[in-house]
């Protein structure tokens, strides 16, 4: 394993307004850098007094993000469209890395851990509650209605295109 071998990788997902980090896309990054950048606080949970709640990975929102985003590296792609967030995208990538001998073992073990626990969280829009939650020692159960914010992003984009249509746009692509 080369641990300063860089490689090409593009790691985005579109968070509320275009407000995910660009730090790791379309650039060449060591092992260490995409760890950090996965690993590092997104900071966009705060508490209903304002104050920001730290611990809110970036790997967490390219996981359970309601709009698109990607995870390129080298000429490997995962991609996903409005309400198709995943983290077997997530899971698929970092897997990919390992096996390059670009993460370390103890790298990949906590990445598996992380992607563990945004799996329990699945929707962005609970990831503070989760963290207030877990600083307090509590429990933390899935809500069971967390991942149909999928769904319903995709019926209200659905919805617009519709409105759109019946007006007379059309839509190219």
């Amino acid at each position: 394993m080369d641990t300063d071998q860089k490689i090409f990788v593009s790691i985005y997902a579109k968070i509320y307004n275009d407000s995910f980090s660009w730090d790791m896309n379309d650039r060449l990054a060591t092992g260490t850098e995409i760890y950090d950048f996965l690993m590092e606080d997104a900071c966009h949970c705060f508490s209903e007094e304002g104050q920001m709640i730290p611990g809110d990975h970036n790997l967490w929102y390219l996981g359970a993000s309601e709009k698109f985003g990607w995870l390129i590296v080298e000429d490997k792609v995962w991609s996903w469209d409005i309400g198709e967030s995943s983290f077997d995208n997530v899971h698929a990538f970092v897997v990919e890395l390992f096996n390059m001998g670009i993460f370390t073992r103890q790298q990949y073990l906590v990445l598996l851990t992380k992607i563990s626990e945004g799996r329990q969280i699945d929707n962005m829009y609970s990831i503070g509650e989760y963290l207030i939650g877990k600083r307090g020692g509590k429990t933390w159960t899935k809500d069971p209605n967390a991942g149909n914010f999928r769904q319903e992003t995709k019926r209200m984009t659905w919805d617009v295109e519709d409105s759109f249509r019946r007006n007379g746009y059309r839509f190219y692509q």
